[in-house]
């Protein structure tokens, strides 16, 4: 019996995905590079290190797993927004007050 080969973990990575590179540097995938044989095929990676804000080029078998995808993320946010509504922070004067702490602006 054969056993089926599972693809490359790499291959299943998207642009705006976040994944673990290495040991232990989460890095959101920015663009990708694709293989002389499969151009289609992400090789290379250009990362950005969610701590540092260094980013760089990892080779494709440098991600060892896909913490969070685009699509999670996005329904994330729409299940439990983090913000108000847009208004709570469009640039008016009631929101410049609130956020510097006076009462009213004085209009002459």
């Amino acid at each position: 019996m054969h056993e089926i080969e599972e693809d490359p973990l790499f291959l299943r990575v998207k642009s705006r995905d976040t994944v673990l590179v290495g040991e232990d540097e989460i890095c959101k995938v920015l663009s990708f590079v694709g293989g002389a044989r499969d151009p289609l095929a992400p090789t290379l990676f250009q990362v950005a290190n969610v701590d540092t804000g260094e980013i760089k080029f990892v080779h494709g078998e440098e991600v060892r797993e896909i913490v969070s995808t685009y699509e999670q993320e996005v329904q994330q946010r729409i299940e439990y927004p983090t913000e108000g509504p847009i208004t709570n922070i469009l640039p008016t004067v009631e929101n410049h007050e609130k956020k510097i702490g006076k009462k009213k602006l004085s209009r002459n």
